[in-house]
């Protein structure tokens, strides 16, 4: 069944800090958030447009990752808002009045979709900019039922304080991008509990979910709701979600499938490198690499007489490269199969982002 058609806007009444606001009370605390957050400007100013947009009840204005084809500006209706925030808090049992963490940067959709959760869910919300450290922020009493954050939150996080991570948080879910194999490892014995979300704009966030501690840990993501998946005949993942009003989604993810409702996340299609008649995909490689080289960095494809395409590591450093080269290549040979390691490895003094922050390749 697909999303229900919406009488009444459920962006109306937000409750922050114990503190239920709504009409010219919501609009001045949402007018306030620049001044509170001076570290993020631009990020507090996103958030409050997202308030002042979703208390117009005409859906959210959003771009696309990228995920499913280039990106464009889409609007993700009320209804699919809705189906969306209380999918979530079916998933992660958050009820009315539980507090919440919002740390996320105010102009991606993930930061947008923590505010939606907030509305139509009743919980209670508390801001912070996305900026530097999440630990900074927070009172030592501060303890939080769910938080959503990328990865490089919670690794600073633990590098921190990892006791106080742990008492501060019930549940992180992670996103934005994948997780290390480093990052896994530090938080198996964590007690707050850790999942890894997948999904995309185009899904109005995760469609599956993958827990990283605890008795339930998997390598393998898990669909949620009534969601389920197919492959396409170049192997990437084909998303069906009953909950929304676009019920099916082609995106250039290459997956295992598993089952319908299973699967294993192997890269992106447009990424893969075909050396030696092996498939090498660069993301593996660099959720391996990111705990052996301390700069940012990424894997790619140059066309090779012999493999076909050799693999070429990139990397960000203002260092000399006859430096680099020998050190990173006596870690590399720790962590990558023969086939994987890097025939060329070039070094740029800055590495392009796309406006999100993430890498281009």
């Amino acid at each position: 069944m697909g999303p229900q058609f919406i009488a009444v806007n459920p962006f109306t009444r937000l409750t922050v800090d114990g503190t239920t606001l709504e009409g010219d009370a919501l609009r001045r605390w949402a007018d306030a958030l620049v001044a509170r957050h001076d570290d993020d400007p631009e990020g507090a100013q996103a958030l409050r447009a997202t308030v002042l947009e979703l208390m117009r009840g005409e859906g959210l204005a959003v771009t696309t990752s990228g995920t499913t084809g280039p990106p464009k500006r889409i609007t993700l209706p009320v209804e699919d808002l809705v189906a969306s925030a209380e999918l979530t808090g079916r998933v992660f049992g958050l009820g009315v009045g539980e507090r919440v963490l919002h740390c996320l940067p105010g102009a991606f959709v993930a930061g947008k979709l923590m505010l939606v959760r907030a509305f139509v869910l009743g919980l209670d919300l508390h801001v912070i900019s996305a900026r530097g450290s999440v630990l900074a922020k927070l009172d030592r009493q501060d303890r939080f039922r769910f938080a959503a954050m990328v990865p490089l939150q919670l690794a600073r996080a633990l590098d921190e304080d990892p006791a106080r991570v742990e008492d501060l948080f019930h549940t992180v879910l992670l996103g934005g991008g994948p997780v290390s194999e480093a990052l896994e490892k530090r938080v198996a014995d964590l007690r707050t509990e850790v999942f890894l979300g997948y999904g995309s704009t185009e899904t109005v966030t995760h469609v599956a979910v993958r827990r990283l501690n605890g008795p339930d840990a998997s390598p393998v993501f898990t669909a949620v709701g009534d969601c389920h998946f197919a492959r396409d005949p170049r192997g990437c993942l084909v998303i069906y979600t009953p909950h929304l009003s676009t019920f099916q989604q082609v995106t250039n993810d290459l997956v295992e499938l598993v089952d319908d409702t299973h699967f294993r996340w192997l890269g992106r299609h447009d990424n893969v490198i075909l050396s030696g008649g092996r498939k090498v995909h660069p993301e593996q490689l660099e959720a391996r690499t990111t705990a052996l080289i301390d700069e940012p960095h990424y894997f790619s494809g140059t066309p090779d007489a012999l493999l076909g395409q050799a693999v070429v590591l990139t990397i960000e450093t203002d260092r000399p490269q006859e430096e680099v080269v020998p050190a990173v290549m006596a870690r590399l040979l720790l962590v990558l199969h023969p086939h994987e390691m890097p025939r060329h490895i070039r070094t740029l003094p800055r590495l392009e982002r796309t406006v999100s922050g993430k890498i281009r390749r």
